[in-house]
């Protein structure tokens, strides 16, 4: 017999709301792109961003969070792609 996975044994991957202020989709992509790179498809984004960053005539930063399974991220995208992250949005 084979064995089904009882939704209430299994454990999900504690996430993290990670909020990186972007100010344009070239940059969204490769924070997307990371996140890729580094947890495949264990990560979460938030919806309808790219709208909100193509229509940006006033040309200034948006924050987008994003949930992550390693803190760890926050700092390593803060420093390759010159963006500021936090984990509180108004901070």
């Amino acid at each position: 017999m084979s064995e089904s996975l009882d939704p209430l044994k299994v454990t999900t991957k504690v996430m993290h709301r990670i909020w990186f202020e972007l100010a344009d989709t070239k940059t969204w992509y490769s924070v997307m792109k990371e996140a890729n790179t580094w947890f495949g498809k264990e990560w979460k984004a938030q919806p309808r961003v790219k709208k909100k960053l193509e229509f940006n005539w006033e040309n200034k930063s948006h924050k987008v969070w994003f949930d992550v399974p390693d803190i760890a991220f926050a700092s390593w995208v803060s420093v390759k792609l010159a963006v500021t992250a936090s984990t509180s949005p108004n901070k």
